[in-house]
């Protein structure tokens, strides 16, 4: 060998033993050194954790009685922690004799648990389950036989003895959802199969009510097998929340809001230890709420709605099945009754004639003269409308002369119309105010009565929405934009048609004009600048868009006296309404609402003329028990004083069917004659391949279709024309006892056609509340 190989051999066997030193250096200190680190790495691969559910708080009504709990569910698990194959399955054989014995349902066979057992592999830690939801009297003669392998454990699910009682106060619960991971399980440290409230006080409360659970720490080795168990915590119950409802009181609320609305839809008869009393007929009438507050703390006593719920259907996850059945009933009618729906705080309508007392509070305090008799001579006309009274309306009549106490007892529309204008329209005498009054002045006393604000519940609610200039101007610019949107073929040139960007921004444009008081001329001269409007459509569109939209903005004689008879844009909760009247009966000072005993409530001094107010209340005293009082069939007999107000809403438009396709199929010849419903579906077909972003259901583009084809001649109004409107909306609102009110009610009857038939729902409340509170009795 040549002293040149030599020397490459002797480098690399140098680089190999020096190799060979390193990796010898490295393994004694991953062995010897660090032994005690890679340990606990080792470790800490091999800790698993298992968890029995802990007991939530309870929920409890003002009394401490129980609406919500936890109940204990023991289920029968066997593992093979420090045991052999064989004595697990002779332990199992004889659990599962025991609970056969005992009549028990059992989910798994002997030979299932030994393939069981034998296939467990990695997670053989795992408890197998034999049987769940046993007695815990056979849980207890089962863990006295103290078998090795057995193990009795304790869940807790959520419980509801009562079932539907409050469902849409306490709410219910439901397994965490993907959009909830980072919030509970990332956040907050939930287990992700944990079950968590999902709606009102269960959800609002979650982090009061919710327990820790038990955990067991085991080490496993590599076969799956229990090592060691390095720990067990036990459960610890959630803490409990007292509400503020009386569940005497909740009960009789429920009750009276389900008798009234199926009595009216079947036009019986509402029977009570009151006196029977008779329903108005309103066959659509299937939803609605109550509410009673404490008129000097703002608590709520009870709030009920109908439609409701079962929460027990939620407590340990609820089948599709069942959750459909709890879906709206109508899909396309935002006021079809729907069960998970809370009426009493979602819901936010036209309050009608409850309405009058803010107006006349207004009036009253601009220097109404509340014994000035004015003549009621049916109706009033203004700009080519009639805005009457409901009995002209009826029948032709009129109330003759009242004042202001006859006019709210009797609800005389006419008389508001005055006294929101300052003006005897009979005469055309000015009453003399030493203030200007206006919709603005109006509005601002019923945000002092706690109107278009929220209450301060604690569960979610609408605000509703107060009457102004703003909102009326903004909902004609959308009612604009839509427009242009659908018309989108008729004004737009063909190559901008499929541009939905580039039209909504030229609607937004075209719909602000209407803030700038322009004449037709500069509306033609404003569009012939669009590069988009086609030339031939530009005059019949400013035509459209002046007379049609712009002329009806701006504020109007006629929208403050549907204001101040509570039509309108006025808008409001059942829950609200509530809150208005104990804000009234509290002698103007509004408290936040609460649903939870104990908690920190804010008070506020609203309105300070108790003279006002006292003769408000008791002008209100009347409507319930006077002679003609629009309530005197219902409380004339009533062993309580009661100040009440009530209210008959009209809600315009049609209530679209549940399958518009099929309505339009079997009216299309009363509604287009001449038209196919072939040629109609063609039309719809190409509406939705052409613009698929606007026309994504085959209904909205079949309505479409019919104004294309008859070359614009129908109108949307005439497509409904066989639709059946909407019937009116009923309330009562009322205080009790009338000379020192402690209890506030109000009540909303969905398409409950006429008050009188709210009535008795607020007759029942205010009863059980008198003899709950020990009340004297008048007779």
């Amino acid at each position: 060998m040549s002293a040149k190989r030599r020397s490459k051999h002797f480098i690399i066997m140098f680089l190999a033993a020096v190799s060979g030193a390193v990796l010898l250096a490295r393994l004694f200190a991953l062995t010897v050194i660090e032994e005690e680190k890679w340990q606990g790495y080792a470790d800490d691969m091999s800790l698993r954790a298992v968890y029995e559910t802990a007991p939530r708080g309870d929920i409890t009504d003002r009394n401490g009685e129980l609406i919500a709990t936890s109940k204990a569910v023991y289920s029968v698990n066997i593992s093979r922690v420090n045991l052999t194959e064989e004595k697990a399955l002779e332990d199992a054989s004889e659990v599962i004799r025991i609970l056969q014995e005992n009549g028990e349902d059992v989910n798994i066979t002997q030979e299932d648990v030994k393939k069981a057992i034998s296939e467990k592999g990695y997670t053989a830690y795992m408890p197998i389950n034999i049987a769940e939801k046993i007695s815990r009297e056979t849980a207890e003669e089962i863990e006295e036989k103290k078998y090795p392998g057995v193990q009795v454990s304790v869940n807790y699910v959520r419980d509801y003895p009562r079932g539907a009682f409050a469902s849409h106060i306490v709410g219910y619960m439901g397994r965490i959802s993907a959009d909830e991971e980072d919030e509970y399980v990332k956040e907050k440290g939930y287990r992700r199969d944990a079950m968590v409230g999902k709606y009102g006080i269960e959800k609002e409360y979650e982090n009061i009510l919710r327990g820790e659970d038990a955990v067991s720490s085991l080490q496993i080795d590599s076969s799956g097998s229990v090592k060691k168990v390095l720990g067990k915590s036990s459960a610890v119950k959630g803490k409990n929340v007292k509400l503020t409802i009386d569940a005497d009181l909740q009960e009789t609320a429920e009750d009276a809001l389900e008798k009234a609305i199926e009595q009216a839809a079947a036009g019986g008869t509402f029977e009570s230890i009151y006196g029977d009393y008779k329903m108005t007929y309103a066959k659509n009438a299937g939803s609605g709420a109550a509410v009673a507050l404490d008129v000097e703390s703002g608590e709520v006593l009870a709030l009920a709605n109908f439609p409701d719920f079962d929460p027990n259907d939620f407590a340990e996850g609820i089948s599709s099945e069942k959750w459909q059945s709890l879906q709206r009933k109508n899909d396309n009618d935002s006021m079809s009754p729907a069960p998970l729906y809370n009426v009493a705080t979602m819901s936010a309508v036209q309050p009608g004639s409850t309405f009058k007392p803010i107006t006349a509070m207004a009036a009253l305090d601009c220097g109404l003269d509340e014994n000035r008799y004015l003549l009621d001579k049916g109706y009033i006309e203004l700009g080519g409308r009639t805005y009457g009274c409901f009995l002209w309306n009826e029948n032709g009549k009129n109330h003759g002369y009242v004042d202001l106490a006859e006019a709210l007892k009797v609800s005389c529309n006419y008389y508001f119309y005055d006294i929101a204008a300052g003006k005897d329209f009979a005469s055309g005498d000015s009453l003399g105010y030493d203030k200007k009054i206006d919709n603005s002045l109006i509005v601002s006393y019923a945000e002092k009565m706690g109107l278009g604000k929220k209450t301060g519940i604690q569960i979610p609610e609408s605000i509703g929405k107060l009457p102004t200039e703003k909102l009326k101007n903004n909902g004609i610019k959308n009612s604009l934009k839509n427009y242009l949107s659908a018309e989108r073929e008729t004004y737009f040139k063909k190559k901008y048609l499929k541009n939905d960007e580039n039209i909504s921004k030229l609607a937004e444009k075209i719909s602000n004009w209407g803030d700038k008081d322009l004449t037709l001329d500069e509306i033609i001269g404003k569009l012939k600048e669009e590069k988009m409007i086609r030339p031939e459509k530009v005059y019949e569109l400013a035509c459209t868009c002046k007379y049609d939209y712009f002329n009806q903005m701006g504020w109007t004689l006629g929208d403050t006296f549907n204001i101040a008879i509570g039509q309108g844009d006025n808008a409001y909760t059942t829950l609200q309404m509530a809150s208005y009247m104990a804000t009234l009966g509290s002698g103007g000072i509004r408290s936040e609402v609460s649903l939870i005993k104990n908690s920190s409530k804010n008070q506020e001094k609203t309105y300070s003329n108790k003279e006002n107010i006292r003769y408000l209340i008791d002008a209100m005293t009347e409507v319930a028990k006077g002679d003609g009082g629009s309530l005197e069939r219902a409380f004339s007999d009533f062993p309580y004083s009661v100040a009440a107000k009530t209210g008959t809403a009209q809600r315009s438009g049609y209530i679209d069917p549940e399958d518009e396709y099929d309505y339009i199929r079997r009216h299309i010849h009363l509604i287009a004659p001449g038209i196919s419903f072939n040629d109609a579906e063609s039309e719809a077909e190409r509406l939705m391949d052409e613009y698929p972003d606007m026309y994504d259901d085959k209904d909205g583009a079949l309505r479409r279709a019919l104004i294309n084809l008859s070359g614009g001649k129908l109108t949307y109004d005439d497509i409904d024309a066989y639709k059946e409107k909407y019937d009116n909306f009923a309330w009562t609102v009322a205080l009790a006892p009338a000379d020192e009110p402690r209890i506030a009610v109000a009540v909303m009857l969905v398409q409950g056609k006429t008050s009188a038939n709210a009535a008795p729902i607020a007759r029942e409340i205010i009863g059980k509340y008198g003899e709950i509170e020990g009340w004297e009795k008048s007779f």
